[in-house]
């Protein structure tokens, strides 16, 4: 197993700040994507994005190189954000949309053609019910699917992060699939079809008559939605 990050770590387990600073440059965006796809709210992410590089500096020397350096983080960035639903208190939810913030999101829409003012309006829409449909999941079941549609992780390597069986892997990606599937079905949408643009519903047909697959790739949903 070859790290590209090797000599980076070394020479930072060796106490060079400048150098773990490259680390922390290069993979940010990386934590925070996966912070922000389990907690669903930017502010609480953000702070879990500077949790994880201070833990990581601290036990960087710890780190004996038995996985990729971007494993490890990987690893550090759930076990933070799966911890911090469970610390907020009863009356706080980090499950709810955080639908004020659009430019703290780790997407970038992409269309084929400039979006009017009603297409603007119905991709909002649409970006707030596939956001609550993410916040229905467990915080374990978010993980995996960021791991695997966001990040673009195999099963092996999700498992290696999360020190599970590739099974278990499986059966939680399957199950957050269907999950996912049995929300946004009244939609038109389904986990093994393109939207449906001639659906029934006339809400299907307003959001997914102007939603560009650009658009679905840009929100982590293109491998499992096409």
């Amino acid at each position: 197993m070859i790290d590209p990050d090797f000599e980076l770590v070394r020479l930072a387990q060796n106490g060079s700040k400048a150098d773990f600073g490259k680390l922390v440059n290069q993979y940010y965006e990386m934590v925070y994507a996966v912070a922000y796809g389990i907690l669903r709210h930017s502010e609480t992410s953000r702070d879990v994005t500077q949790e994880v590089f201070m833990k990581a500096y601290r036990d960087i020397g710890k780190f004996a190189g038995q996985s990729k350096f971007k494993t490890w983080l990987y690893r550090i960035t759930v076990n933070a954000a799966i911890d911090k639903t469970r610390q907020r208190r009863p009356m706080e939810s980090l499950d709810a949309t955080d639908v004020s913030d659009e430019e703290d999101r780790p997407a970038v829409i992409i269309t084929e053609k400039r979006p009017g003012p009603r297409d603007l309006t119905a991709q909002s829409e649409l970006r707030q019910i596939l956001e609550k449909a993410i916040a229905q999941l467990s915080p374990e079941h978010r993980a995996v699917i960021v791991l695997r549609e966001w990040q673009d992780l195999s099963y092996e390597e999700i498992a290696e992060t999360l020190g599970v069986q590739v099974g278990t892997v499986m059966s939680r990606i399957f199950y957050a699939r269907k999950k996912l599937a049995e929300i946004l079905g009244p939609f038109g949408m389904s986990n093994d079809t393109m939207p449906k643009e001639k659906s029934k519903n006339p809400k299907a047909q307003k959001f997914f008559g102007i939603c560009t697959l650009g658009f679905f790739l840009s929100l982590g949903f293109g491998h499992w939605l096409f």
